[in-house]
């Protein structure tokens, strides 16, 4: 919504991404004035990819991963000439959830003790526990389609809807698991499987 710029607020948060939009939901609860700032522009289902003929080429130019080849308005360069890692963002109302799949497994309580356990890096210092009320919360809130009784994984709360269907090569994947006698398990993914607090079940269009 538009505001008056000159009208002083408690926090200004730069970025509307998922940390960002997290944030300034959390203290607009809480009761402060925040205002949210972003360079990027709204972005309306209408224009991704999937909606037109050529969303190959789009999803190479600029529906890019990196600001490097998609090189819109909004974007700016990023040199990672020097990095293994790349970069990978979207610069627009939502940020780089524009981009996501929504795959969304938690940490495995492990995965916080990695030098006690394994010798390396750190541990943090707060533990799986300690945030699982906030996998619970935005599970709730974005709608997280999957199945309990994963062994692998700690008791949680149930999803809010049945999983996404594996299709047929998941099908072909977890036959061969099987056969292996490897285990798997569908994934938890923030992608509507039902009709969810008004939001439609996906159609599958790949975006």
């Amino acid at each position: 919504m538009s505001v008056n710029v000159r009208e002083p607020v408690d926090v200004l948060v730069i970025g509307s991404g998922a940390s960002g939009a997290a944030v300034t939901w959390s203290l607009s609860e809480a009761g402060f004035s925040v205002a949210c700032l972003e360079q990027g522009p709204w972005v309306p289902p209408s224009s991704y990819p999937t909606s037109s003929a050529d969303w190959q080429f789009l999803q190479q130019t600029k529906w890019h991963y990196s600001p490097n080849v998609r090189r819109l308005p909004a974007d700016y360069p990023v040199n990672d000439d020097t990095s293994q890692i790349k970069v990978v963002m979207f610069n627009a109302v939502g940020g780089s959830t524009i981009h996501w799949t929504a795959h969304v497994p938690r940490f495995h309580p492990s995965d916080f003790r990695v030098k006690t356990l394994d010798g390396v890096a750190e541990d943090w210092p707060i533990s799986y526990f300690d945030l699982e009320p906030y996998y619970d919360l935005n599970d709730e809130m974005m709608g997280c389609s999957g199945i309990n009784g994963d062994p692998a994984n700690p008791p949680r709360s149930p999803r809010q809807m049945p999983p996404i269907p594996i299709g047929p090569d998941g099908e072909r994947v977890a036959r061969a698991f099987d056969t292996l006698g490897w285990h798997w398990w569908p994934s938890d993914v923030h992608v509507n499987s039902t009709n969810y607090k008004g939001r439609k079940a996906c159609n599958y269009c790949g975006l």
